[in-house]
């Protein structure tokens, strides 16, 4: 199904914020959002209780959240590669025929709070362009 994508967070004081388009697919115990910020490539899987967010392009990263449980994200940039930990607090997860929402909570590198609000909300319905 063809979403809108809109990523909401703040982390260490800054707030962000993109649009995109993307598309949301479901599988029997799943789902997957794909879409575009910047030019690169990015998908959000949904797996039996586990959020797992990738970006592929000039910005590379793997993260995966669970509630409740440290877990590390490996990051490239300019050919260097990073990894730091992150540890879940809260962790949401929404799916509805009109789209699905993914909320979180959690610590970078052990200090830095951010939350996070991911929603894809399938064209046509109201407050989309």
């Amino acid at each position: 199904m063809k979403v809108k994508v809109d990523i909401s967070s703040v982390a260490g004081g800054q707030q962000f914020h993109s649009v995109s388009v993307g598309e949301l697919s479901i599988g029997e115990d799943d789902f997957s959002v794909r879409y575009f910020i910047e030019g690169d490539e990015c998908l959000l899987e949904v797996r039996g209780g586990t959020v797992t967010q990738r970006r592929s392009g000039s910005l590379t990263f793997v993260m995966q959240f669970k509630e409740g449980a440290s877990t590390e994200c490996v990051l490239s940039e300019g050919g260097q590669k990073f990894a730091f930990p992150v540890f879940t607090q809260v962790l949401g997860v929404s799916l509805t025929d009109e789209g699905c929402t993914v909320s979180l909570r959690y610590l970078q590198g052990g200090s830095e709070q951010t939350e996070l609000v991911f929603t894809a909300s399938a064209f046509g319905k109201k407050n989309l362009y």
